[in-house]
């Protein structure tokens, strides 16, 4: 007897962990599917509220076209200084408390960046300015002298209207069309700044930043910041010296760091006492020039007014954030979106 009672105790044991098992598993499932259940309601509730971020923008450029920055505001009108803000340049860091979360906006005049297809004030018809004009983005953006050239060339072969090529091959024929998957020279202005990544020896590096390798054994690793950030594929080529940051600032001929940091100290009403910490925005390219004793000749680069504006909204729900931005359009009639794109 004493055998099968051992048996039926090593039976039962195995049953009892096989149980536990079965329990074990099925509450570790339960468990994950209630964390993803919960994580894809938060992502859902973090992506309404990103979305909600363009109606803060809409409201936001209605209302700075009307507002007055020397009034005395509202005591209840909890919108009216971030309405003077976009009025006089830009909106950073507008966060706003919406059910179990925040959403987090952005309103930026996207002539703060260079247009790419504009470099020249015009439509890069003149070609020594433009080459100007792209040496100073390229200096910024941490590319030695000695390697402007490899860009410059390509750049202007991949906008011009013909079909050949100055020094290194870089259109179709010679070089693009070669290639493993051969495409052909656009031949005429970008779509979007991503699209410098198909011209000849512009890569992830140069537009994002990062570190390129010597090429050399010995030589030291150069990192640079890239371009990216300065440039944009809308506007008239004008850059808006109320909301462009230093680094597009040096970007315009005659500003280098130190004057760039005065540009932005000017219009901050950092070297005003008598406002009273208030900004000091540039009522026009003559007044910008003439507050900082710039060259007449960088008038035709810049401007105080836009119509054209980045939004970048961010809604955060639980540790859950979604992005969206977009490039939107605002006449003082209605808010045309021009492009617009979400991300986690």
């Amino acid at each position: 007897m004493k055998p099968q009672r051992g048996s039926a105790l090593i039976v039962v044991i195995w049953v009892v962990l096989l149980l536990s098992l079965l329990v074990g598993s099925f509450a570790f499932d339960a468990h994950l599917e209630a964390r993803i259940t919960s994580y894809y309601r938060k992502r859902s509730k973090a992506e309404y509220l990103a979305r909600s971020g363009l109606v803060i923008a809409r409201l936001l450029m209605a209302k700075s076209r009307e507002v007055d920055p020397d009034a005395e505001p509202d005591p209840e009108d909890r919108w009216h200084e971030w309405a003077v803000r976009l009025k006089e340049g830009a909106i950073r860091g507008l966060e706003e408390p919406l059910g179990e979360g925040t959403v987090t906006v952005e309103i930026v005049p996207e002539p703060a960046r260079r247009n790419i297809n504009r470099l020249d004030g015009g439509e890069n018809e003149n070609e020594r300015d433009v080459e100007a004009n792209l040496e100073r983005i390229l200096e910024v953006g941490g590319i030695s002298e000695e390697m402007w050239a490899d860009f410059i060339d390509p750049f202007l072969d991949w906008i011009d209207a013909d079909d050949e090529s100055r020094g290194e091959a870089a259109e179709t024929e010679d070089y693009y069309g070669t290639l493993e998957e051969p495409y052909e020279a656009r031949n005429g202005p970008l779509d979007t700044v991503d699209e410098l990544l198909l011209i000849r020896n512009f890569d992830p590096i140069v537009l994002r930043g990062g570190v390129i390798e010597p090429l050399f054994s010995g030589d030291e690793p150069i990192t640079i910041s890239g371009i990216q950030d300065l440039l944009t594929t809308y506007g008239d080529g004008k850059v808006n010296v109320n909301a462009a940051p230093v680094r597009v600032l040096m970007t315009l001929p005659g500003v280098d760091e130190l004057v760039a940091g005065a540009i932005v100290e000017e219009r901050e009403g950092l070297v005003s006492p008598d406002r009273e910490g208030k900004r000091n925005p540039f009522e026009s390219a003559d007044d910008f020039v003439a507050r900082l004793g710039l060259p007449g000749e960088i008038r035709k680069y810049v401007t105080t007014e836009s119509a054209i504006y980045r939004v970048t909204s961010v809604g955060s729900v639980g540790g859950v954030r979604r992005t969206v931005w977009g490039i939107v359009e605002f006449t003082g009639a209605d808010l045309k979106i021009v492009r617009w794109r979400e991300e986690d």
